[in-house]
């Protein structure tokens, strides 16, 4: 089975309402516009942008392990401590699918940071699936 097809699973099974697989242009662009500016906010590490993207009860899974933390405070608390440690943060999207109300996101990311008086940099791929409901992002899923 090809890896996007087993996002879309997983992604599935955690949303408690039906698959929505409608594929008009006009749903493409609500849903993908609220990632965007998700994506702005994270690359400015700008928090209170950041954080108007996403619903109150915002769920944050990784798989395989589930469920990390749900709630938009928690949230803050996570990415605000990783803003305030880093000195650049940039991710660009490589690759993106699109399917009803969830984008799928191919990410590479960098991130500059200060260690023991020197500047390191640490790149990686990241690929996250968005759900997006009421037009906002709902939950997350991170594929590690």
């Amino acid at each position: 089975m090809k890896l996007i097809n087993i996002i879309f699973y997983v992604a599935m099974l955690l949303s408690t309402s039906a698959f929505a697989a409608s594929t008009s242009s006009e749903t493409a662009n609500s849903v993908t516009e609220i990632v965007d500016i998700q994506l702005k906010a994270y690359n400015d590490r700008d928090i209170d942008a950041f954080l108007a993207t996403y619903h109150k009860d915002v769920e944050i899974h990784y798989f395989p392990e589930g469920l990390k933390y749900k709630g938009i405070d928690k949230l803050k608390e996570e990415y605000e401590l990783m803003f305030s440690r880093l000195s650049y943060l940039n991710a660009a999207i490589t690759n993106r699918e699109i399917q009803g109300r969830f984008v799928v996101d191919t990410e590479e990311v960098t991130a500059k940071f200060m260690y023991q008086g020197k500047e390191h940099e640490n790149k990686f791929k990241a690929i996250a699936t968005y759900e997006v409901e009421d037009g906002l992002i709902k939950r997350v899923l991170f594929l590690k």
